[in-house]
């Protein structure tokens, strides 16, 4: 991203916050007027009263010094007042903003990229680009009138003084400028290790069972100190870069102090200086240099914020789902009549996952799709609900294009029993009930249909029991019919998708529910993504893919016949459904 690119964007992250900054702004250049006085009043204190021995004088001086600390104190209250707005909204602001893009963000963003990985960056970069609100960072902006006001100081009090001084501040400038692209180069490759290690950190979470029965700890761990190794390094240099900014700092501020005091000294001695004026010139001499160590630390937080802020943007600029221009709302109340899909195509990761694919579904029509892995099922799933955008083709319902509706009101529509439902570490209740408008009798009506509610009757704490992270406290079928109940619950929907809805069922559990589902009138499309050859015959038609095509739509008996690819998947279910009825029956 370009410099004056970035720069009109951090414009933008402060501009509601602009009557704040202009307030700051003017109580740090009334307290920086404060801090300008009191050298000039410690020089008229030494040389008026305390060397003339005037004690009247020295109270006067005195009193003022005191009153201009005592206005800075009520000052500095005023600008806590409104600097603590800024510090604590924009971190608030920019999180809920990371937030809510995440959630609109296309799915296919996270099949690279899982989902810790991206929040832990997120809020590394957002905690970096909150130090801009740090008060040293707002404070660099007055240090320009602060340098300036003190240089016009320090030539009325003395020119050659202030020549040498002029001498030292380039070099610090160099030795800053210099350092600050060394930082902005090391901490691009902090970023870098700190998204190796959410990436390691998300599938260690996602993935722990894994590691643990194939016995990979010992790998895992010693890829993960490879990571802590290169983060080490890194920030070993960076502290490096600091100390020797640090270094010179201190050095040049010493060198100047000596020189100073030097010829501060036998300028006193020509009569040329008082030692007020010596006095007074060293405080306002560290008035200047104070600003000039502020703005290199400004320095140092560009080099740290200008990643941080330029990957942040790239995230935010990452495609989202933005209903249309002109888009309307899909009305509960419309009489859908078909679905259709006109020479659909979908192109991923340069790979076709599906090819010229139409077919029409019908108000009232229960449908199989049926195909080996990769066929293009889930693909089509995808599409429907609006995951996924066609690369070619249209979808329609009622000849009308889906994406001329919300995505909101489009997805009410549909319930969806996919093969890996998300849990939510709560209850069993709140699980099913997350849109939060279910009765308990509806809650318990749809556990019945799912084949949850016997189980779910013999846990201690029934609907209120906690089923841990993505219901790892429940068994493969006791979730899949919790989830199922979560789909069969859902309100005011129209068409139903269940994607091996029942691959972890026990026989006659499935049997029962697949009697249910086929004999059901609740949805006027019913999709269901199965091999099984006894729900298959009872379905209105079958809609046939193999890589991507559909080869052919029919009813089991028409395809059985005409289709060589179809047989052999309903033979090779068959078999696997010989085998595991023997399995039951062996384990009774």
């Amino acid at each position: 991203m370009k410099h004056k690119e970035l720069v009109l964007k951090m414009k933008e992250l402060f501009a509601p916050y602009r009557k704040n900054l202009i307030i700051i702004s003017v109580i740090m250049i009334i307290t920086s007027i404060g801090s300008f006085l009191t050298p000039w009043l410690t020089k008229q204190l030494i040389d008026i009263g305390i060397m003339k021995g005037n004690f009247l004088q020295t109270v006067f001086y005195v009193g003022l010094i005191f009153i201009i600390f005592f206005a800075q104190q009520l000052f500095g209250a005023i600008q806590f007042y409104y600097y603590r707005n800024i510090s604590l909204r924009i971190p608030f602001d920019l999180n809920n903003q990371a937030c809510k893009h995440v959630l609109l963000v296309r799915t296919k963003y996270f099949k690279d990229r899982n989902f810790s990985e991206v929040m832990s960056e997120l809020f590394q970069d957002i905690s970096n680009i909150s130090s801009l609100t740090d008060t040293q960072f707002l404070s660099s902006f007055v240090s320009l009138f602060k340098i300036v006001a003190g240089l016009v100081a320090l030539f009325l009090i003395n020119w050659k003084l202030t020549l040498i001084m002029l001498a030292t501040i380039p070099i610090k400038v160099l030795i800053s400028s210099y350092l600050f692209k060394k930082q902005e180069s090391i901490y691009k490759v902090i970023m870098r290790v700190q998204s190796n290690f959410s990436a390691w950190l998300g599938d260690g979470i996602s993935g722990i069972v894994e590691i643990k029965l194939w016995g990979i700890i010992n790998k895992k761990l010693s890829k993960l100190n490879d990571i802590l190794e290169n983060s080490m390094k890194a920030k070993s240099r960076l502290m490096f870069c600091g100390y020797i900014d640090n270094v010179a700092g201190s050095t040049l501020s010493i060198l100047f102090t000596c020189i100073l005091y030097l010829f501060g000294s036998w300028l006193i001695q020509k009569n040329e200086m008082s030692i007020g004026s010596l006095v007074s010139f060293v405080s306002y001499s560290s008035l200047v240099f104070e600003p000039i160590g502020i703005i290199s630390y400004l320095i140092t937080q560009l080099s740290l914020v200008k990643p941080a802020f330029e990957r942040f943007l790239r995230f935010l600029s990452t495609d989202i789902e933005n209903d249309n221009p002109g888009s309307i709302e899909l009305p509960n109340s419309m009489d859908i009549k078909q679905i259709k899909f006109e020479n659909v195509s979908l192109v991923y990761d340069e790979e076709k996952a599906l090819d010229h694919v139409s077919f029409t579904i019908n108000k009232g029509e229960k449908i199989a799709i049926i195909g080996f892995n990769g066929s293009g099922k889930t693909s089509i799933v995808n599409l429907l609900l609006r995951f996924y955008e066609p690369t070619e083709g249209v979808i329609k319902i009622n000849n009308n294009d889906i994406r001329t509706y919300t995505f909101e009101s489009y997805r009410s529509m549909w319930s969806l029993m996919a093969q890996d439902n998300y849990m939510f570490n709560d209850t069993i209740k709140n699980n099913i009930n997350i849109s939060e408008e279910l009765s308990m009798d509806e809650i318990i009506e749809s556990c019945k249909k799912s084949g949850a509610y016997s189980f779910i009757q013999e846990l201690p704490e029934k609907f209120e029991t906690r089923i841990g992270y993505n219901g790892s406290k429940l068994s493969g079928g006791q979730r899949q019919k919790v989830a199922l109940a979560r789909t069969l619950a859902r309100k005011n929907t129209k068409a139903l998708i269940l994607d091996e809805a029942t691959s972890s069922y026990d026989y006659y559990s499935e049997q029962n529910f697949n009697e249910d589902i086929v004999s059901s009138s609740c949805y006027i499309f019913t999709i269901i993504i199965t091999h099984r050859p006894e729900v298959l015959k009872k379905l209105d038609r079958i809609i046939y893919l193999d890589k991507g095509r559909v080869m052919g739509t029919g009813t089991f008996d028409e395809l059985y016949e005409s289709m060589e690819g179809f047989r052999n998947i309903i033979v090779n279910t068959q078999n696997k459904e010989m085998q595991d009825h023997a399995v039951h029956a062996f384990s009774n």
